[in-house]
């Protein structure tokens, strides 16, 4: 009777030792999977960072674009001013010339 139930003992072990060598091939591949997983990751993170560094050198740059040509539009606007003045003055000048001609020539 003991012999018997050694048998029935026995390849229960069996098949509980072969359920945890299984059990843990399978947390193996998933902790592979894992590290996969967050290589990847880390990857795509780093990647990422680059892209946010350029993307803020990039606005850094437009930035200075921007004021240049602000600055830029200001002079242009001052010179346009004063030669609006000036060309007044000179068709000021012109119409002063004209009726002098007219009166006294004509």
């Amino acid at each position: 009777m003991e012999m018997s139930m050694l048998q029935q003992v026995v390849p229960q072990q069996q098949d509980y030792t072969q359920s945890r060598a299984v059990a843990l091939h399978n947390v193996e591949s998933t902790i592979t999977e894992l590290s996969g997983i967050f290589t990847h990751l880390a990857t795509m993170v780093a990647h990422q960072g680059e892209l946010a560094i350029r993307i803020d050198d990039n606005m850094e740059e437009s930035l200075s674009n921007v004021e240049g040509a602000h600055s830029a539009l200001l002079r242009n606007l001052t010179r346009i001013s004063s030669n609006r003045w000036l060309m007044i003055k000179i068709f000021a000048i012109l119409i002063f010339f004209l009726m002098v001609f007219i009166f006294f020539v004509a």
